[in-house]
């Protein structure tokens, strides 16, 4: 079984996992779909029967993947995370060693390059997130974040830390909770998503700076 999921209660894990290339074209089809039900019709209008007519395959089709709503949900959040660690496991993946201020810059512009890809998915998984427990997720997608930076920061040609597991676990929490309070300010205005690039970069080199033994 997948490490990613085996965690997650048995009620709120894909019923399969896709093989071919037609199945993982329909689940990628359905992902879509919740996110342009919600975009278009809000969390309380989302239904599977909605989801199937957007995703232009039949509700018995959906059900073949996903057991209800709620798993269809945890699973487009599940994909985000993974996407984020992506993201993070990409820098310098060489292993070369680079100073504390570009690795934290790295950091910041991975986090943010995965919320801006495309925003109005990333607002409607903030609904989402904000509407069921994320956290019954598998902690294991949480630890490969965590990891991930970790590694990067292990890399830091001119500086060192204590406890490079609470580092990682502190600046996670603090880039998502800046995504978030900027995605939450859309309402007065796009720019706001224009400055999170270079807030996130402000804060990231500066929690860093902070934790470091330099």
């Amino acid at each position: 079984m997948d490490r990613t999921v085996s965690t997650v209660p048995q009620r709120l894990r894909p019923r399969k996992t896709p093989i071919q290339t037609r199945s993982g074209a329909t689940v990628d089809a359905i992902h879509e779909a919740v996110i342009q039900v919600l975009l278009a019709e809000g969390l309380t209008r989302l239904t599977t029967t909605r989801i199937a007519e957007r995703a232009g395959v039949s509700v018995g089709t959906l059900y073949q993947y996903f057991p209800n709503k709620q798993a269809l949900l945890f699973a487009i959040l599940l994909r985000h995370f993974e996407e984020m660690a992506e993201a993070f496991e990409r820098i310098g993946i060489d292993g070369s060693q680079r100073p504390l201020a570009d690795l934290a810059d790295s950091i910041a512009d991975a986090y943010v390059s995965v919320k801006l890809a495309r925003p109005d998915v990333t607002a409607a998984l903030y609904r989402v997130a904000g509407a069921i427990d994320q956290f019954r997720l598998s902690t294991s997608v949480f630890k490969r974040l965590e990891a991930a930076v970790v590694r990067v920061l292990g890399n830091a040609s001119d500086a060192s830390f204590n406890d490079l597991e609470r580092v990682a676990f502190t600046l996670l929490s603090a880039l998502a909770g800046v995504s978030r309070g900027s995605f939450g300010k859309l309402v007065s205005g796009p720019e706001v998503l224009d400055r999170l690039r270079d807030e996130a970069r402000i804060l990231s080199g500066a929690y860093l700076r902070a934790a470091s033994n330099v």
